[in-house]
């Protein structure tokens, strides 16, 4: 195991700025700098910093830059990628309720508190672990006018209504745990050939909504939990599963059967089109997932976005 160091000593906002000085960044604004360390802050600059560093010929990232890479740069990729999360959730919302829905609608065709009963279930240990935590979420919630008048009324909360107490992520575990014959008829809807597609893909959208919620960074994001990608239309197979791009692309192919008219498709990739200009052209899409055999042009030429 190696030898664990003590925290960095702490550094001014104007120290932080002469560090990037000192390792070849370009500041055009040192006023203009300055604020937006302090709002944004050094160590969050860093992840987009980071793809501005000198690569050694080992292949280890030096702390020094590139040649003509500007603190500009790095403001501006950051505000590329907020529009990324602002896109991610705004796609995953829509998919989140859909899928509640869905979900609920097929469990309540069987009974109205299936899901809360196990037969409906082929994982019972998961499902009782899903049954406390949403238990946990009722007795949290148990001031909201929704679930007092659930409580003041029935004995129980509906599937159908319980179903808004979900989380991105119970909705995920829920549609995972279910009976297969139910999982796959959720998933023929999608157009998926299979549920095992539908359940990584949903399991990977709630990794992203998660760092999208909480102001993370999507930009050169490796992905942990790739989605499965067998038997989907050939286009897909030309991206790597982990890089993000891939997943907004996976939203996209949602969404034309959640709300075929949404301009959610035209207006991620007028933020691909407003990708910034790098002043060394050391940062490009392929760093986002876009392949090497793929331009810019080529993607928005597929159909899926039409």
């Amino acid at each position: 195991m190696p030898t664990k160091l003590p925290p960095k000593p702490y550094k001014t906002v104007q120290q932080q700025l002469d560090t990037y000085k000192q390792r070849g960044l370009i500041v055009d604004d040192n006023k203009k700098a300055l604020g937006y360390l302090r709002t944004i802050g050094y160590y969050r600059l860093s992840g987009y910093a980071y793809v501005f560093r000198q690569v050694m010929p080992d292949g280890t990232v030096d702390n020094a830059f590139e040649p003509n890479s500007h603190f500009q740069d790095i403001k501006a990729l950051y505000m590329f990628d907020k529009k990324l999360r602002q896109l991610a959730l705004d796609a995953l919302e829509r998919i989140e309720v859909a899928m509640r829905v869905r979900i609920a609608d097929r469990l309540g065709s069987f009974d109205s508190l299936a899901h809360l009963d196990e037969q409906y279930f082929d994982d019972k240990v998961r499902h009782a672990d899903w049954v406390a935590r949403y238990e946990a979420v009722i007795a949290r919630e148990k001031h909201s006018d929704f679930v007092k008048h659930h409580q003041q009324y029935y004995h129980d909360i509906p599937v159908w209504a319980g179903c808004e107490l979900w989380d991105f992520g119970a909705m995920s575990i829920l549609y995972k745990i279910m009976r297969r014959a139910d999982k796959e008829a959720i998933a023929k809807y999608y157009r998926l050939p299979s549920a095992k597609l539908l359940e990584t893909q949903l399991h990977a959208f709630n990794l992203i909504r998660n760092i999208s919620a909480h102001h993370g960074r999507l930009w050169n994001r490796h992905v942990v939990f790739k989605a499965s990608l067998k038997g989907l239309e050939p286009e897909f197979q030309r991206f790597d599963p982990a890089k993000v791009l891939l997943y907004f692309c996976l939203m996209q192919r949602m969404l034309t059967f959640i709300c075929p008219n949404s301009t959610w498709g035209q207006r991620f990739l007028d933020t691909l089109d407003e990708f910034p200009q790098m002043s060394n052209n050391k940062v490009s899409l392929e760093q986002f997932g876009l392949p090497k055999s793929m331009s810019l042009a080529d993607l928005k030429a597929w159909r899926l976005w039409r």
